[in-house]
């Protein structure tokens, strides 16, 4: 799940909606052959279950609730790892801060140590296939000011805000947060959510999943969980993608902008999307689109995207994310260009973007270094990130070969690792099915295997 701010004058995708495009075309709109059958597997059996309740104060300041927690590791484990990720350096900053009461299991207390402010460690060991029940309370102080992904004001977005497992399926990912960016690269598995949210009276309250009765969402085989609360006029529709699913687009009230194009963007990169790399598998998709971003904001959740109002350009982007990271996931932090580098290939499908990218000089000091960790591009800041691990990547995929054959190997690495947590050599072993060479090439430009 990768959620980053795009900001004004970064994005490449503005060039397409100012009809500033090379004549070159990434692909036509027909669907290419492709010899994947784009069936996906079920979702594990013995995924994690949240129960999670959450309360908001008057003033959208403040959060609370409970959290019950059911989790069967595959392997055997030495402990339990929850991610505190509003306890991150920037977010602590402005005032964020998640606090935890006392875990339980079957009524007695586990003893807890924090290994960092964002790394609660249950001290409770478990055999391969054992399940827990964890219980406890928590409490999130949301951080002051616009425009930031985890927010409380006139109108919140709670984004990975509650204890989140850390388990990528065969152990613990505890990389560090990034210090600059704002964003918290997170690593969590496939579950099912059960939400109930108590917002104040008159806020629309928007979330991942499907609201199944007034204030309660399930969610069923995503990643994490997030939500919107403010005023929203919300516009409805549906698309087949081939089944049914509910697009639901929620726009501010405060906004001058437009509802529909981003209502008909949404549709066109859904369908998009579900013809290349296979069918969007969950019954919902919520885009909250809101006015307190300054030039173009978005990042995505399952499920769930979320948009500055004058951010209609990026509605690709952070929808591919929905195959790139909430389908397939990754360790984000360890290797960013796994769920960034491939949404950004994808996103130059329905815009036809893909000869603007590939005519973006790379930096010298990140040339060639498509694989490196968080910890390598936190310092550099975002444009950095940018063209090192968004961009650098949609060039090496596309010197590899043929661009729908480059969509049919992304086909197959979705159809083999859905709803698990990937590594780059997954990726590699999809794309040396058509390209013999792929490892070769993807090294020289600095990939990891």
């Amino acid at each position: 799940m990768i959620r980053l701010l795009l900001r004004l004058g970064i994005v490449l995708a503005v060039l397409v909606v100012s009809g500033v495009m090379s004549s070159a075309r990434r692909a036509t709109t027909a669907v290419p052959d492709c010899s994947v059958s784009p069936g996906l597997p079920a979702p594990p059996t013995d995924r994690p279950k949240y129960v999670l309740r959450v309360r908001l104060n008057r003033g959208l300041r403040e959060a609370s609730g409970t959290l019950a927690l059911s989790f069967q590791p595959e392997v055997a484990t030495d402990k339990v790892v929850l991610r505190l990720w509003p306890n991150s350096p920037m977010y602590a900053a402005r005032g964020a801060r998640l606090t935890v009461g006392r875990v339980t299991s079957a009524g007695r207390t586990i003893p807890t140590v924090l290994g960092d402010a964002t790394t609660l460690v249950v001290q409770r060991a478990l055999a391969a296939g054992e399940r827990v029940s964890l219980s406890m309370t928590w409490n999130l102080a949301l951080p002051r000011g616009a425009g930031t992904q985890l927010r409380g004001g006139r109108s919140a977005r709670l984004v990975s805000f509650f204890p989140l497992l850390a388990w990528d399926g065969a152990g613990w990912a505890i990389d560090p947060p990034v210090r600059r960016l704002d964003s918290f690269w997170s690593t969590s598995p496939t579950a099912d959510f059960d939400v109930r949210v108590v917002a104040p009276r008159g806020l629309r309250v928007l979330a991942t999943g499907e609201e199944i009765h007034a204030g309660r969402w399930h969610a069923r085989g995503v990643r994490d969980f997030a939500l919107a609360v403010g005023h929203f006029n919300v516009r409805r529709t549906t698309v087949r993608v081939p089944g049914r699913v509910r697009v639901l687009v929620g726009f501010e009230r405060r906004s001058s902008q437009l509802i529909q194009p981003f209502v008909s963007e949404t549709v066109r990169a859904l369908r998009w999307y579900s013809q290349r790399y296979g069918p969007y598998p969950w019954p919902t998709y919520t885009i909250a689109v809101m006015s307190d971003f300054i030039g173009f904001a978005g990042f995505a959740y399952p499920t769930f995207g979320f948009l500055g109002d004058a951010s209609l350009a990026l509605v690709p982007h952070e929808t591919a994310h929905q195959w790139f990271y909430s389908l397939v996931g990754n360790d984000q932090s360890r290797d960013p260009w796994l769920s960034e580098g491939l949404a950004t290939w994808a996103q130059t499908g329905p815009q036809q973007s893909l000869a603007t990218f590939l005519a973006t000089p790379i930096p010298a000091d990140v040339r060639d270094r498509i694989g490196e960790p968080m910890s390598f591009w936190d310092p550099l800041g975002f444009e950095k990130l940018r063209l090192g691990a968004y961009v650098q990547p949609v060039q090496a995929l596309a010197g590899l070969g043929d661009v729908a054959t480059v969509d049919c190997a992304l086909r197959l690495f979705v159809v083999r690792n859905a709803y698990r947590t990937a590594v780059p050599r997954d990726l590699l072993a999809g794309l040396q099915t058509f390209f013999p060479d792929a490892e070769q090439k993807l090294r020289a430009r600095g990939a990891r295997f």
